[in-house]
């Protein structure tokens, strides 16, 4: 039995700089996760973190990205955009959903 398959059309340049866009996106991401451990130790052998507490201290009234984002300019890297995500809110709960009482808990001996 033979099947019907419609054939497939030649992607455009645009699809497929839609596509390579997508993948260096993807790529980057991975890259981040898999240098991350090694990065995380070589910031912790310098003194990197005492010297953000330093500046944090002295100037009490500015914000951590901003800390950053000029830690980054005086590096030299450019168009570094660092943005702090407010925290996700919970979800109420429903007041009519009926709640099991928590098992109390027996020391052990």
């Amino acid at each position: 039995m033979a099947t019907t398959r419609k054939p497939s059309k030649p992607k455009t340049s645009a699809e497929m700089k839609l596509q390579l866009e997508a993948a260096r996106k993807r790529l980057a991401d991975l890259e981040q996760r898999a240098y991350a451990e090694e990065l995380t130790e070589l910031i912790n052998s310098t003194s990197i973190v005492a010297d953000f507490a330093k500046i944090q201290a002295k100037v009490k009234s500015i914000q951590p990205p901003a800390i950053l984002a000029a830690i980054g300019a005086a590096v030299g890297i450019k168009r570094l955009h660092v943005a702090q995500a407010e925290p996700t809110p919970r979800k109420p709960a429903d007041p009519n959903k009926v709640r099991k009482p928590r098992a109390k808990k027996t020391a052990a001996k």
